[in-house]
């Protein structure tokens, strides 16, 4: 695998690492707080929560993201409701079985076959445990298909309220353009061009978020990332998330050229300032940014073109990097930029191999 894939890996062993370990804290608190410091049924906990929460944790980041991406909404929400119910009640149900077997020194069909059993499963606990599994499934499933279909941290943001009074903040934008689109779409054609795009906009989206980014918007083939405060700029993270985007595309270059034909390039200009932050709209809501920032981004990424650069970078955004031995950076000049008033001096930055 290849240092970003392995990176990649690392980040989601760690996650899960942190999941299974929640499973086995709200497992714990759950049975002494139902059961007091029963052992037998702390140990039963324990086990249950471990393995839920490590099986769940296992299938939403490695196997659904990208197994489910392409599969309608209520599709996916009604097969992942369905797997927490099956991966909920299964290993209760082993568990009550094999626990039982072992106190009435009974085999393993003969419990299945016992009255206890029959009332476990129509008269007892396992009604709440159903109840219980397809209710949380089917919440949390629903958050999370929401959540993936605005962003998570913009989820976040409406939950919270924290922009529904506008705000200033500090923030840094990339302007990511794909160059040579038009000429993509009509040799691909609509719906292999909607179909590259998107496999494109999949495949740069976990460079960003461990760059610390935020997708702000997909404007056409162009995708605007957004850090707050200092995130842009430790370990450069404005910076090495764009060579970063350009590795993953370097290693996946063959899957596009089979499929596609043709190879994404791209041209990205960073800028850096105070916006204004909130929500606005009435029957569609929307968080946006307004300011000079934006735009001037966007005019320094136009830039790229004339001046035969893949990334440029304005003066308060170099000046607010760490150094790095890797990156070399190439003062071009003050340039007078698309409705703006004052010249804006531009660096050009390479990343050494």
């Amino acid at each position: 695998m290849k240092n970003e894939s392995k990176a990649r890996a690392a980040n989601k062993a760690t996650t899960l690492f942190f999941i299974t370990l929640s499973g086995l804290l709200v497992a714990s608190v759950f049975s002494l707080i139902t059961f007091g410091f029963n052992t037998v049924a702390l140990t039963k906990a324990i086990i249950l929560g471990v393995f839920i929460t490590l099986i769940c944790g296992y299938f939403e980041l490695f196997v659904f993201p990208k197994k489910l991406k392409n599969v309608k909404f209520v599709s996916t929400l009604l097969l992942k409701t369905l797997f927490y119910v099956l991966v909920i009640t299964i290993p209760t149900l082993l568990l009550w079985v094999i626990h039982e077997s072992m106190v009435n020194n009974t085999g393993i069909m003969q419990t299945v076959a016992s009255e206890d059993f029959d009332n476990f499963i129509f008269k007892g606990d396992f009604r709440i445990i159903l109840f219980f599994s397809l209710a949380a499934g089917f919440l949390l499933n629903f958050f999370a298909q929401i959540s993936s279909l605005i962003g998570k941290k913009v989820f976040l943001n409406y939950l919270s309220g924290r922009y529904n009074k506008p705000k200033v903040e500090v923030r840094t934008f990339m302007f990511l353009d794909l160059t040579s689109s038009t000429t993509i779409a009509e040799n691909l054609g609509p719906l292999n061009f909607h179909r590259f795009m998107n496999e494109y906009f999949y495949d740069i989206d976990g460079p960003i978020i461990e760059s610390k980014g935020e997708i702000y918007q997909y404007v056409g083939d162009e995708v605007i990332i957004s850090w707050i405060g200092d995130k842009a700029f430790v370990n450069n993270n404005c910076i090495n998330c764009f060579f970063r985007i350009r590795e993953i595309i370097y290693n996946l270059e063959n899957k596009f050229i089979n499929e596609y034909g043709v190879v994404p390039e791209f041209k990205g200009g960073v800028h850096t300032g105070e916006v204004v932050a909130g929500e606005i709209g009435d029957s569609k809501k929307e968080i946006v940014f307004h300011g000079d920032v934006m735009n001037t981004a966007s005019r320094i990424q136009a830039k790229c073109k004339e001046l035969g650069k893949d990334l440029l970078i304005s003066q308060d955004v170099f000046k607010n990097l760490e150094q790095d031995s890797q990156l070399e950076f190439e003062e071009l000049g003050e340039f007078t930029l698309k409705g703006k008033l004052q010249n804006i001096t531009l660096f050009s930055v390479t990343k050494m191999l």
